[in-house]
């Protein structure tokens, strides 16, 4: 696998950055899906339409665009978002709400598509790709029952990963044959976890969900990514410095009794609140993301994504100037 920058097509990055992002799915031949499930690291405004609670930006959990509308963008893909904020596994497991409004957990995202969706066409399910992404709201749910010992965590941990392969392989049952899993992302480092002290009780639960979760999903043809490894590469300094990330501990958002408070360089932060990766995060999260679709042995170390960030000039990015939305990006070619 080749990396380099292109700077004659502008913003035309050819097959890779074909258009995307249309609302509703598309089958029978003409574009693959790239379909999406999950919780706030993945909602494009699901919760927001629901609660009709505002979130950040344009319904966001986040200062930007989020990894899979990158990640379709390159690969060419319509996106076909279904995750909500607030989700969890399923809500007999941990129950999720917003506002009291109940929000459909990874179970009910999966059967509602399926039920929308009985019989994909074959095209469809050799080539639309599935991403899911869930599983941090049923730890931090439990985040006060946590520190409180009261959580029998090797039982958590068991029915939590059983629970997400219960519903993976719905979907490979239902013919789906490209079915990606993110693990859990680096909890502990989060400033909502740390300013409670939390982070040296989360880290090896965070550690024990992502094995039993893989354990649980290696029979079914599901392939893991690991977001796990890609936030600590992501916190390592040289790449910090290609993205021009300078505070990795702060949340930006200020909530406090007076309301709420944006700091004045939000890109500049790893975090955006307590929880949420800001801009560059989600948008090296989305790049990564096609290049492992598009090439799956790549690796996920400091190098490459160093190099990954240089090609995508992720340092300079913003919600006004980045591969969706804009053209002084400089279009990298992957080859």
């Amino acid at each position: 696998m080749q990396l380099r920058l292109n700077r004659l097509f502008g913003c035309a990055v050819a097959a890779l950055l074909a258009g995307t992002a249309a609302a509703a799915p598309t089958y029978g031949g003409s574009k693959p899906n790239f379909i999406v499930f999950g919780n706030s690291l993945t909602d494009v405004g699901n919760a927001a339409a629901l609660t009709n609670t505002p979130a950040y930006w344009q319904g966001r959990f986040t200062n930007s665009f989020v990894w899979n509308e990158y990640a379709a963008k390159l690969l060419g893909m319509t996106l076909v978002n279904r995750a909500y904020g607030g989700a969890t596994s399923n809500n007999g497991l941990t129950p999720g709400a917003i506002a009291n409004v109940t929000i459909p957990s990874f179970r009910d995202q999966v059967s509602a598509w399926l039920a929308a969706n009985p019989a994909p066409p074959l095209f469809n399910q050799i080539n639309d790709v599935i991403e899911i992404e869930i599983g941090g709201n049923d730890l931090l749910n439990r985040l006060p029952a946590l520190l409180a010992a009261a959580v029998d965590v090797p039982a958590f941990v068991a029915q939590l990963a059983a629970s997400v392969a219960a519903d993976a392989q719905r979907l490979r049952a239902a013919g789906y044959r490209n079915v990606r899993l993110w693990n859990l992302p680096s909890v502990d480092l989060g400033p909502l976890v740390v300013s409670v002290g939390a982070a040296p009780l989360i880290k090896p639960i965070v550690a024990s969900i992502n094995a039993a979760v893989a354990a649980a999903v290696a029979p079914l043809g599901v392939r893991v990514l690991d977001l796990n490894a890609l936030n600590g590469v992501a916190m390592q300094p040289p790449v910090l410095a290609a993205m021009d990330i300078v505070d990795t501990t702060s949340a930006c958002l200020d909530v406090g009794p007076a309301g709420v408070a944006e700091c004045a360089n939000a890109d500049q932060h790893f975090f955006y609140d307590g929880i949420h990766p800001a801009s560059r995060m989600h948008y090296l999260w989305g790049v990564v993301s096609a290049m492992l679709e598009r090439y799956p042995s790549t690796p996920i170390n400091a190098a490459t994504v160093k190099n990954l960030v240089l090609a995508f000039n992720i340092g300079s990015s913003s919600r006004d100037d980045n591969i969706i939305v804009g053209c002084s990006q400089p279009a990298p070619a992957l080859i």
